[in-house]
């Protein structure tokens, strides 16, 4: 699902959820009901300003916006299995543990 798909049905959602329509949503950002109405067809793809301007409206961030809905709450797990064998390994393994946690921590940062 590329990114413009993604951030449709986000908005589509989320009018559904709070009971807008396009013609609403169009009036909120100052565009036409039938560029809304092509942008949520996916014939036209929604340009970053448009993008900023919508989640500003919605109340969301545009990370949010931008974001799968079945990823949100979703964690990703990492399971092992076997055994270390030697020094090596397990070196190796801390070192992946190392990058894995700095990498979270870069991310959490940014937010």
């Amino acid at each position: 699902m590329n990114s413009n798909t993604i951030i449709v049905n986000n908005i589509k959602l989320w009018l559904q959820d709070n009971q807008k329509s396009q013609q609403w949503l169009a009036q909120k950002i100052g565009v036409s009901k039938a560029l809304v109405g092509h942008m949520l067809n996916e014939s036209r793809v929604i340009q970053p300003q448009r993008i900023v301007a919508i989640a500003k409206v919605l109340g969301v961030s545009v990370n949010e916006l931008t974001t799968d809905a079945s990823m949100r709450d979703e964690r990703m797990t990492v399971e092992l299995r076997g055994t270390l064998s030697n020094r090596r390994s397990k070196m190796e393994l801390e070192r992946l543990k190392f990058a894995v946690e700095d990498y979270i921590g870069l991310k959490s940062e940014q937010r």
